[in-house]
Protein backbone atom coordinates (compact mmCIF):
# COMPACT_ATOMS: atom_id res chain seq x y z
CA UNK A 1 0.00 0.00 0.00
CA UNK A 2 1.10 3.59 -1.06
CA UNK A 3 2.54 6.00 1.91
CA UNK A 4 -0.12 8.33 0.27
CA UNK A 5 -3.18 5.88 1.09
CA UNK A 6 -1.58 4.86 4.06
CA UNK A 7 -1.80 8.41 5.18
CA UNK A 8 -5.16 9.10 4.08
CA UNK A 9 -6.36 6.22 6.00
CA UNK A 10 -4.60 7.93 9.09
CA UNK A 11 -6.22 11.08 8.49
CA UNK A 12 -9.77 9.71 8.23
CA UNK A 13 -9.18 7.20 11.51
CA UNK A 14 -8.11 10.59 13.53
CA UNK A 15 -11.07 13.11 12.13
CA UNK A 16 -13.19 10.12 12.68
CA UNK A 17 -11.59 9.18 16.29
CA UNK A 18 -12.11 12.93 17.21
CA UNK A 19 -15.43 13.68 15.83
CA UNK A 20 -17.13 10.28 16.79
CA UNK A 21 -16.30 11.39 20.17
CA UNK A 22 -17.47 14.96 20.03
CA UNK A 23 -20.82 13.68 18.92
CA UNK A 24 -20.64 11.13 21.73
CA UNK A 25 -20.05 13.63 24.47
CA UNK A 26 -22.52 16.21 23.19
CA UNK A 27 -25.55 13.37 22.45
CA UNK A 28 -24.52 12.06 26.24
CA UNK A 29 -24.94 16.40 28.11
CA UNK A 30 -27.72 16.60 25.47
CA UNK A 31 -26.57 20.21 24.27
CA UNK A 32 -25.82 21.98 21.27
CA UNK A 33 -21.95 22.56 20.60
CA UNK A 34 -21.21 26.16 20.63
CA UNK A 35 -19.00 27.55 17.07
CA UNK A 36 -15.75 27.43 19.38
CA UNK A 37 -16.62 23.90 20.25
CA UNK A 38 -17.09 22.87 16.54
CA UNK A 39 -14.00 24.52 15.56
CA UNK A 40 -11.59 22.93 18.28
CA UNK A 41 -12.66 19.40 18.30
CA UNK A 42 -13.79 19.12 14.94
CA UNK A 43 -11.03 20.48 13.17
CA UNK A 44 -7.87 22.07 15.49
CA UNK A 45 -7.33 19.27 17.87
CA UNK A 46 -7.15 16.66 14.86
CA UNK A 47 -4.91 19.01 12.36
CA UNK A 48 -2.85 19.29 15.50
CA UNK A 49 -2.63 15.54 16.12
CA UNK A 50 -1.83 14.61 12.45
CA UNK A 51 0.85 17.28 12.23
CA UNK A 52 2.65 16.03 15.30
CA UNK A 53 2.33 12.64 14.07
CA UNK A 54 4.04 13.77 10.72
CA UNK A 55 7.07 15.84 12.75
CA UNK A 56 7.87 12.70 14.48
CA UNK A 57 8.14 10.49 11.65
CA UNK A 58 10.18 13.35 9.85
CA UNK A 59 12.78 13.73 13.20
CA UNK A 60 12.92 9.73 13.09
CA UNK A 61 14.11 9.75 9.60
CA UNK A 62 16.29 12.85 9.68
CA UNK A 63 18.15 11.23 12.42
CA UNK A 64 21.85 10.26 11.02
CA UNK A 65 22.98 6.85 11.91
CA UNK A 66 25.42 6.18 14.19
CA UNK A 67 29.18 6.68 13.46
CA UNK A 68 31.06 2.93 13.65
CA UNK A 69 33.62 2.87 15.94
CA UNK A 70 36.84 3.55 15.60
CA UNK A 71 38.00 0.14 16.84
CA UNK A 72 35.92 -3.17 17.24
CA UNK A 73 34.30 -3.70 20.46
CA UNK A 74 34.15 -6.99 21.62
CA UNK A 75 30.74 -8.42 20.76
CA UNK A 76 28.61 -8.07 23.77
CA UNK A 77 27.12 -11.12 25.16
CA UNK A 78 23.56 -12.19 23.37
CA UNK A 79 21.03 -11.83 25.19
CA UNK A 80 19.20 -14.56 26.65
CA UNK A 81 16.26 -15.60 24.44
CA UNK A 82 12.88 -14.86 25.98
CA UNK A 83 10.38 -18.20 27.19
CA UNK A 84 8.90 -19.99 24.13
CA UNK A 85 5.05 -19.10 23.99
CA UNK A 86 3.10 -22.54 25.09
CA UNK A 87 -0.38 -22.44 23.09
CA UNK A 88 -3.51 -23.14 24.66
CA UNK A 89 -7.01 -24.74 23.16
CA UNK A 90 -10.16 -22.41 22.89
CA UNK A 91 -12.66 -25.07 23.34
CA UNK A 92 -15.73 -22.85 23.94
CA UNK A 93 -16.33 -19.27 25.19
CA UNK A 94 -19.53 -17.45 26.37
CA UNK A 95 -20.18 -13.78 27.26
CA UNK A 96 -22.92 -12.00 28.96
CA UNK A 97 -23.20 -8.21 28.03
CA UNK A 98 -25.91 -5.72 27.26
CA UNK A 99 -25.46 -5.84 23.39
CA UNK A 100 -25.69 -9.95 23.46
CA UNK A 101 -26.14 -13.21 25.90
CA UNK A 102 -23.77 -14.79 23.15
CA UNK A 103 -20.99 -14.25 20.83
CA UNK A 104 -22.94 -14.24 17.60
CA UNK A 105 -25.11 -11.76 19.39
CA UNK A 106 -22.06 -9.35 20.40
CA UNK A 107 -20.37 -9.66 17.52
CA UNK A 108 -23.41 -9.06 15.12
CA UNK A 109 -23.56 -5.92 17.61
CA UNK A 110 -20.30 -4.54 17.09
CA UNK A 111 -19.93 -5.23 13.23
CA UNK A 112 -23.49 -3.17 13.09
CA UNK A 113 -22.19 -0.62 15.17
CA UNK A 114 -24.77 -0.96 17.84
CA UNK A 115 -22.83 -1.45 20.62
CA UNK A 116 -21.76 1.33 22.66
CA UNK A 117 -23.09 3.15 25.66
CA UNK A 118 -26.34 4.96 26.42
CA UNK A 119 -27.99 7.18 29.29
CA UNK A 120 -29.02 5.16 32.35
CA UNK A 121 -32.42 5.25 33.53
CA UNK A 122 -31.01 5.14 37.01
CA UNK A 123 -27.33 7.04 37.65
CA UNK A 124 -26.90 10.01 38.11
CA UNK A 125 -23.45 12.04 38.06
CA UNK A 126 -22.75 14.87 40.95
CA UNK A 127 -25.02 17.28 39.34
CA UNK A 128 -27.88 14.87 39.36
CA UNK A 129 -28.04 14.03 35.34
CA UNK A 130 -27.69 10.54 33.39
CA UNK A 131 -24.27 8.96 33.23
CA UNK A 132 -23.90 7.14 30.17
CA UNK A 133 -23.52 3.48 30.91
CA UNK A 134 -23.48 -0.32 29.60
CA UNK A 135 -26.28 -1.91 31.94
CA UNK A 136 -27.05 -5.55 31.27
CA UNK A 137 -31.00 -5.74 31.02
CA UNK A 138 -31.06 -9.30 32.18
CA UNK A 139 -29.08 -8.56 35.37
CA UNK A 140 -30.69 -8.04 38.94
CA UNK A 141 -33.11 -10.91 38.90
CA UNK A 142 -35.04 -11.30 41.66
CA UNK A 143 -36.07 -14.67 41.63
CA UNK A 144 -31.56 -15.70 40.91
CA UNK A 145 -31.08 -13.93 43.91
CA UNK A 146 -33.60 -16.06 46.37
CA UNK A 147 -31.99 -18.86 45.44
CA UNK A 148 -28.64 -17.45 45.62
CA UNK A 149 -28.88 -15.71 49.34
CA UNK A 150 -29.96 -18.76 51.32
CA UNK A 151 -27.16 -21.33 49.90
CA UNK A 152 -24.45 -18.69 50.89
CA UNK A 153 -26.26 -17.89 54.20
CA UNK A 154 -26.07 -21.95 54.66
CA UNK A 155 -22.52 -21.79 53.80
CA UNK A 156 -22.02 -19.69 56.62
CA UNK A 157 -21.33 -16.63 54.23
CA UNK A 158 -23.92 -14.67 55.23
CA UNK A 159 -21.76 -11.73 56.30
CA UNK A 160 -19.60 -11.31 52.96
CA UNK A 161 -21.41 -7.83 52.27
CA UNK A 162 -22.63 -8.04 48.95
CA UNK A 163 -24.18 -4.65 47.47
CA UNK A 164 -26.33 -4.68 44.37
CA UNK A 165 -22.98 -4.54 41.97
CA UNK A 166 -21.92 -7.42 43.56
CA UNK A 167 -25.17 -9.29 43.17
CA UNK A 168 -25.24 -8.18 39.56
CA UNK A 169 -21.84 -9.37 38.46
CA UNK A 170 -22.04 -12.81 40.41
CA UNK A 171 -25.48 -13.84 38.69
CA UNK A 172 -24.08 -12.53 35.41
CA UNK A 173 -20.47 -15.04 36.13
CA UNK A 174 -23.21 -17.85 37.21
CA UNK A 175 -24.99 -17.81 33.50
CA UNK A 176 -21.09 -17.90 32.01
CA UNK A 177 -20.20 -21.30 34.24
CA UNK A 178 -23.78 -22.71 33.43
CA UNK A 179 -23.04 -22.21 30.08
CA UNK A 180 -19.77 -23.76 29.70
CA UNK A 181 -19.50 -25.73 32.44
CA UNK A 182 -22.73 -28.03 30.33
CA UNK A 183 -20.58 -27.53 27.46
CA UNK A 184 -16.95 -29.21 29.07
CA UNK A 185 -19.33 -31.99 30.42
CA UNK A 186 -19.26 -33.14 26.34
CA UNK A 187 -15.59 -32.61 26.11
CA UNK A 188 -14.61 -34.69 29.31
CA UNK A 189 -13.30 -37.81 29.73
CA UNK A 190 -13.44 -39.93 32.75
CA UNK A 191 -11.72 -38.36 35.32
CA UNK A 192 -11.75 -35.04 33.91
CA UNK A 193 -11.31 -32.17 36.30
CA UNK A 194 -13.07 -28.93 35.59
CA UNK A 195 -10.96 -25.89 37.17
CA UNK A 196 -12.82 -22.73 37.32
CA UNK A 197 -10.50 -19.62 37.71
CA UNK A 198 -12.61 -16.62 39.04
CA UNK A 199 -10.97 -13.34 37.99
CA UNK A 200 -13.57 -10.83 40.08
CA UNK A 201 -13.37 -7.06 40.25
CA UNK A 202 -10.24 -5.94 42.09
CA UNK A 203 -12.14 -4.01 44.91
CA UNK A 204 -13.33 -6.89 45.43
CA UNK A 205 -12.24 -8.00 49.74
CA UNK A 206 -11.14 -11.73 50.08
CA UNK A 207 -14.02 -13.14 51.80
CA UNK A 208 -16.57 -12.31 48.66
CA UNK A 209 -13.94 -13.68 46.15
CA UNK A 210 -14.26 -17.04 48.22
CA UNK A 211 -17.99 -16.09 48.56
CA UNK A 212 -18.22 -16.07 44.58
CA UNK A 213 -16.21 -18.83 43.96
CA UNK A 214 -18.00 -21.32 46.39
CA UNK A 215 -21.28 -20.27 44.49
CA UNK A 216 -19.44 -20.81 40.96
CA UNK A 217 -18.44 -23.95 41.98
CA UNK A 218 -22.32 -25.38 43.15
CA UNK A 219 -23.21 -23.65 39.74
CA UNK A 220 -21.09 -26.42 37.56
CA UNK A 221 -22.31 -29.17 40.01
CA UNK A 222 -25.90 -27.90 39.47
CA UNK A 223 -24.76 -28.61 35.71
CA UNK A 224 -23.79 -31.98 36.24
CA UNK A 225 -20.16 -31.95 37.42
CA UNK A 226 -19.56 -34.31 40.60
CA UNK A 227 -18.74 -32.06 43.54
CA UNK A 228 -14.90 -34.21 43.63
CA UNK A 229 -14.24 -32.88 40.21
CA UNK A 230 -14.80 -29.58 40.50
CA UNK A 231 -11.99 -27.15 41.75
CA UNK A 232 -11.82 -23.25 42.07
CA UNK A 233 -8.47 -22.02 41.79
CA UNK A 234 -7.45 -18.13 42.93
CA UNK A 235 -6.70 -15.57 39.87
CA UNK A 236 -3.22 -13.99 39.43
CA UNK A 237 -2.76 -11.08 41.79
CA UNK A 238 -3.18 -7.43 40.56
CA UNK A 239 -5.47 -5.49 38.18
CA UNK A 240 -8.31 -8.27 36.10
CA UNK A 241 -6.76 -7.16 32.99
CA UNK A 242 -3.25 -7.93 34.02
CA UNK A 243 -4.15 -10.99 35.93
CA UNK A 244 -6.02 -12.36 32.89
CA UNK A 245 -2.83 -12.24 30.24
CA UNK A 246 -0.72 -13.91 33.73
CA UNK A 247 -3.31 -16.50 34.29
CA UNK A 248 -3.32 -17.61 30.50
CA UNK A 249 0.94 -18.09 30.41
CA UNK A 250 0.74 -19.90 33.57
CA UNK A 251 -2.02 -22.00 32.33
CA UNK A 252 -0.29 -22.79 29.22
CA UNK A 253 3.06 -24.19 30.80
CA UNK A 254 1.59 -26.26 33.06
CA UNK A 255 1.35 -30.44 32.46
CA UNK A 256 -1.00 -32.48 34.38
CA UNK A 257 -1.27 -35.94 35.55
CA UNK A 258 -5.06 -35.95 34.70
CA UNK A 259 -6.84 -34.51 31.82
CA UNK A 260 -7.96 -30.59 32.93
CA UNK A 261 -10.49 -28.55 31.55
CA UNK A 262 -9.98 -24.80 32.70
CA UNK A 263 -12.97 -22.41 32.85
CA UNK A 264 -11.70 -18.49 33.20
CA UNK A 265 -13.88 -16.12 33.78
CA UNK A 266 -14.09 -12.63 33.92
CA UNK A 267 -17.15 -10.91 35.41
CA UNK A 268 -17.84 -7.02 37.10
CA UNK A 269 -20.43 -4.60 37.83
CA UNK A 270 -20.20 -0.60 37.77
CA UNK A 271 -24.08 -0.49 38.11
CA UNK A 272 -24.21 1.01 41.68
CA UNK A 273 -24.90 4.40 42.53
CA UNK A 274 -21.86 4.35 45.16
CA UNK A 275 -19.58 3.20 42.50
CA UNK A 276 -20.36 6.36 40.11
CA UNK A 277 -20.03 8.71 43.36
CA UNK A 278 -16.47 7.78 43.41
CA UNK A 279 -15.82 7.93 40.11
CA UNK A 280 -17.54 11.33 40.02
CA UNK A 281 -15.31 12.08 43.37
CA UNK A 282 -12.23 11.09 42.18
CA UNK A 283 -12.08 12.68 38.00
CA UNK A 284 -12.38 9.11 36.76
CA UNK A 285 -16.27 9.46 35.20
CA UNK A 286 -17.19 10.09 31.79
CA UNK A 287 -19.30 13.43 31.82
CA UNK A 288 -19.48 15.79 28.78
CA UNK A 289 -16.83 18.38 31.06
CA UNK A 290 -14.75 14.50 30.94
CA UNK A 291 -14.91 12.50 27.73
CA UNK A 292 -11.77 11.24 28.30
CA UNK A 293 -13.54 9.73 31.89
CA UNK A 294 -14.56 6.25 32.38
CA UNK A 295 -18.11 4.82 31.49
CA UNK A 296 -19.65 2.43 34.41
CA UNK A 297 -19.99 -0.62 33.15
CA UNK A 298 -20.88 -4.60 33.60
CA UNK A 299 -20.62 -7.61 32.04
CA UNK A 300 -19.39 -11.36 32.16
CA UNK A 301 -17.09 -13.30 29.78
CA UNK A 302 -15.74 -16.98 29.96
CA UNK A 303 -12.79 -18.84 28.08
CA UNK A 304 -13.15 -22.82 28.72
CA UNK A 305 -9.56 -23.93 28.20
CA UNK A 306 -7.73 -27.25 27.52
CA UNK A 307 -3.68 -28.37 26.20
CA UNK A 308 -2.83 -27.33 22.20
CA UNK A 309 -3.74 -31.14 21.45
CA UNK A 310 -7.24 -30.10 21.42
CA UNK A 311 -8.80 -30.04 18.35
CA UNK A 312 -9.95 -26.46 18.77
CA UNK A 313 -8.80 -22.75 18.08
CA UNK A 314 -5.47 -21.68 19.71
CA UNK A 315 -4.14 -18.99 21.57
CA UNK A 316 -0.77 -17.95 22.69
CA UNK A 317 -0.29 -14.56 24.42
CA UNK A 318 2.38 -12.03 25.25
CA UNK A 319 2.74 -9.26 27.96
CA UNK A 320 4.52 -6.58 29.08
CA UNK A 321 4.11 -3.69 31.57
CA UNK A 322 4.36 0.34 30.23
CA UNK A 323 7.71 2.48 31.93
CA UNK A 324 4.91 5.19 32.08
CA UNK A 325 0.83 5.08 32.36
CA UNK A 326 -1.18 5.53 29.01
CA UNK A 327 -3.38 7.95 31.47
CA UNK A 328 -0.16 10.55 32.10
CA UNK A 329 1.57 10.00 28.40
CA UNK A 330 1.92 13.12 26.08
CA UNK A 331 1.32 11.19 22.98
CA UNK A 332 0.12 7.73 21.70
CA UNK A 333 2.85 5.79 21.75
CA UNK A 334 2.28 1.50 20.35
CA UNK A 335 5.59 0.19 20.57
CA UNK A 336 4.97 -2.29 23.20
CA UNK A 337 1.88 -3.39 21.25
CA UNK A 338 4.27 -3.28 18.32
CA UNK A 339 6.98 -5.51 20.09
CA UNK A 340 4.51 -8.24 21.34
CA UNK A 341 2.68 -8.56 18.12
CA UNK A 342 6.40 -9.08 16.47
CA UNK A 343 7.24 -11.62 18.87
CA UNK A 344 3.96 -13.71 18.93
CA UNK A 345 3.76 -13.91 15.45
CA UNK A 346 7.60 -14.88 15.22
CA UNK A 347 6.84 -17.45 17.88
CA UNK A 348 3.84 -18.59 15.89
CA UNK A 349 5.84 -18.73 12.58
CA UNK A 350 2.43 -16.67 11.06
CA UNK A 351 3.68 -13.76 8.93
CA UNK A 352 1.69 -10.81 9.14
CA UNK A 353 -0.17 -10.42 5.91
CA UNK A 354 -1.88 -13.84 7.18
CA UNK A 355 -3.36 -11.90 10.27
CA UNK A 356 -6.60 -11.48 8.97
CA UNK A 357 -8.30 -9.03 12.41
CA UNK A 358 -7.26 -7.04 15.24
CA UNK A 359 -10.00 -7.26 18.28
CA UNK A 360 -9.19 -4.86 20.86
CA UNK A 361 -10.29 -4.57 24.53
CA UNK A 362 -9.76 -0.35 23.77
CA UNK A 363 -12.69 1.72 25.00
CA UNK A 364 -13.96 5.35 23.38
CA UNK A 365 -11.15 7.49 24.75
CA UNK A 366 -9.15 8.71 22.00
CA UNK A 367 -5.59 7.29 23.02
CA UNK A 368 -6.73 3.42 23.17
CA UNK A 369 -8.50 4.16 19.94
CA UNK A 370 -5.36 5.53 18.46
CA UNK A 371 -2.95 3.07 19.77
CA UNK A 372 -4.59 0.29 18.51
CA UNK A 373 -5.27 2.10 15.02
CA UNK A 374 -1.40 2.64 15.40
CA UNK A 375 -0.23 -1.10 15.26
CA UNK A 376 -2.99 -2.38 12.82
CA UNK A 377 -1.52 0.83 10.59
CA UNK A 378 1.83 0.72 10.24
CA UNK A 379 1.88 -3.13 10.95
CA UNK A 380 -1.02 -4.65 9.15
CA UNK A 381 -1.63 -2.35 6.38
CA UNK A 382 -3.59 -5.08 4.48
CA UNK A 383 -6.75 -4.53 6.94
CA UNK A 384 -9.62 -2.68 6.22
CA UNK A 385 -9.34 -0.28 9.49
CA UNK A 386 -13.48 0.03 9.43
CA UNK A 387 -14.20 -3.38 8.80
CA UNK A 388 -11.12 -5.55 10.44
CA UNK A 389 -10.49 -3.94 13.87
CA UNK A 390 -12.80 -4.31 16.45
CA UNK A 391 -13.23 -3.00 19.69
CA UNK A 392 -14.53 -4.74 22.27
CA UNK A 393 -14.42 -1.53 25.21
CA UNK A 394 -17.50 0.48 24.31
CA UNK A 395 -20.02 -2.44 24.81
CA UNK A 396 -18.93 -3.55 27.85
CA UNK A 397 -17.82 -0.36 29.51
CA UNK A 398 -15.63 -0.07 33.09
CA UNK A 399 -15.28 -3.74 33.61
CA UNK A 400 -12.07 -4.77 34.37
CA UNK A 401 -10.69 -7.94 32.18
CA UNK A 402 -14.47 -8.69 30.93
CA UNK A 403 -13.58 -6.85 27.22
CA UNK A 404 -10.21 -8.89 27.05
CA UNK A 405 -11.65 -12.16 27.19
CA UNK A 406 -14.37 -10.99 25.17
CA UNK A 407 -12.33 -10.09 22.30
CA UNK A 408 -10.87 -13.46 22.76
CA UNK A 409 -14.82 -15.43 22.54
CA UNK A 410 -14.95 -13.06 19.01
CA UNK A 411 -11.61 -13.79 17.85
CA UNK A 412 -12.15 -17.91 18.83
CA UNK A 413 -15.56 -17.01 16.82
CA UNK A 414 -13.22 -15.70 13.85
CA UNK A 415 -11.21 -18.74 13.39
CA UNK A 416 -13.79 -21.49 13.82
CA UNK A 417 -15.17 -19.48 10.65
CA UNK A 418 -11.87 -20.47 9.18
CA UNK A 419 -11.21 -16.66 8.39
CA UNK A 420 -7.44 -16.70 9.72
CA UNK A 421 -5.62 -15.53 12.49
CA UNK A 422 -6.46 -13.02 14.98
CA UNK A 423 -4.47 -10.94 16.81
CA UNK A 424 -6.11 -9.83 20.22
CA UNK A 425 -4.91 -6.40 21.93
CA UNK A 426 -5.25 -5.77 25.73
CA UNK A 427 -4.77 -2.67 26.06
CA UNK A 428 -7.61 -0.46 27.66
CA UNK A 429 -5.53 -0.67 31.01
CA UNK A 430 -3.46 2.13 31.81
CA UNK A 431 0.24 0.17 32.36
CA UNK A 432 -0.67 -3.40 31.18
CA UNK A 433 -0.48 -4.27 27.75
CA UNK A 434 -1.29 -8.11 26.08
CA UNK A 435 -1.35 -9.41 22.56
CA UNK A 436 -2.41 -12.91 21.80
CA UNK A 437 -2.58 -14.66 18.73
CA UNK A 438 -5.78 -17.02 17.94
CA UNK A 439 -5.80 -19.03 14.94
CA UNK A 440 -8.05 -22.29 13.51
CA UNK A 441 -7.14 -25.90 14.97
CA UNK A 442 -4.73 -27.25 13.49
CA UNK A 443 -2.00 -23.99 12.76
CA UNK A 444 0.11 -24.88 15.66
CA UNK A 445 0.88 -28.43 14.70
CA UNK A 446 1.00 -27.52 11.01
CA UNK A 447 3.46 -24.65 12.28
CA UNK A 448 5.81 -27.22 13.88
Amino acid sequence: MGTWIRGGILTMLTFGAFWGGAIFTWRGADRAPSTSDLVTYLVALPLAVLAAVVLVRRFAVSQPAPAAPAQAAAPAPAPAAPARLPALALVDAAVRTRHGDSVDELAAAIEAQRARPDLDADLVDDAGYPVMSVRVPSAGAAAWRADAEPWLAAQGQSDVRFGESHWRALELASGIVAELADAAALDAVDGTLLRIVPLAPADWTAAQRTAAGGWLAHVATQAGWETGHVAVSPAPPGEPAAAASALLSVLAGQAHAEPVLTLVLAFDSRIDQALVDRMAADGTLFTAAHPQGLVPGEGAAGLLLADAAHPTPTLQAASTTRVASADAAARVDATDLRRLAERVLAETAIEASAVAAVVADADHRSNRVLETMALAHDDLPHLDAGIDVRTTGPACGQSGAVPFLAALALARRHALEGAGAVLCVANNDPIHRSVALVRPAGAVAAAV
